[in-house]
């Protein structure tokens, strides 16, 4: 089985040692994904930007990858603050829309964060045509 590394131009790389995506056999396997933009910038204390920039990053990866937000089987959100969880479900609906037969496997988790001012992660599992 061969291993490729994807790293999408759209998509701010970190210092952190780790791909935006591996892509093995037909399956594409995202990193969690924080919402920087540009250079490391991130909303602070916007989580509806955060959610939405996160999601933008994981879409711009996909792409990269020769996938797509249509294409992902798992999901895995981690929360700063559970407070958000409702905001973060309805901007969820935004991408992945509103027909529960076409929506993807989730866990989403309260967790610490590796940075003070990351609201979310998500990362994501997607299929390859």
């Amino acid at each position: 089985m061969t291993k490729q590394v994807i790293y999408s131009p759209k998509v701010t790389r970190t210092k952190a040692p780790h791909a935006h995506a591996v892509r093995t056999g037909n399956l594409v396997f995202v990193s969690g994904c924080p919402a920087y933009h540009g250079e490391m910038q991130l909303a602070k204390g916007d989580f509806t930007a955060q959610m939405r920039q996160c999601m933008t990053n994981l879409q711009n990866i996909l792409e990269e990858a020769g996938s797509s937000l249509a294409q992902v089987v798992k999901v895995n959100v981690f929360l700063d603050r559970r407070a958000d969880f409702d905001e973060m479900n309805e901007i969820y609906r935004e991408f992945f829309g509103n027909d529960p037969q076409t929506w993807p496997a989730r866990t989403t988790v309260e967790a610490r964060l590796p940075r003070k001012d990351f609201l979310l992660e998500i990362e994501c599992v997607a299929e390859v045509e």
